[in-house]
């Protein structure tokens, strides 16, 4: 008879992607793999100099036309975490006349 336990996980993985458009909503990157609608994870970024993170959940997930390799993925951001320094929705509502290209990770 063997026994079965139970232990709490968490599965990562880490992807490079480049922001598009990010407001204090949500962002939409590409990036070279898919995402399924319904992903739950933390992107995170720098803004103005700033590094930030929010959790997200993705929304969307298309390949760009003409590049079936690369998707465009939009995420919502997620309100697990108080809007305050160091999270996304307060630096996109500090920097949202800013049209810097920035790179982002979602781990």
């Amino acid at each position: 008879m063997s026994s079965m336990f139970e232990f709490p996980g968490t599965l990562t993985r880490e992807l490079s992607v480049r922001a598009v458009d990010i407001s204090a909503s949500g962002c939409l990157f590409v990036s070279p793999r898919r995402m399924e609608v319904g992903t739950i994870g933390t992107l995170q970024l720098r803004l103005g100099g700033e590094d930030c993170q929010d959790d997200v959940e993705v929304v969307r997930c298309e390949p760009v036309k003409g590049t079936p390799t690369i998707y465009y993925i939009g995420v919502r951001l997620l309100w697990t975490r108080p809007r305050q320094a160091g999270s996304i929705r307060y630096a996109a509502a500090r920097y949202a006349e800013s049209n810097q290209p920035d790179t982002a990770h979602v781990m």
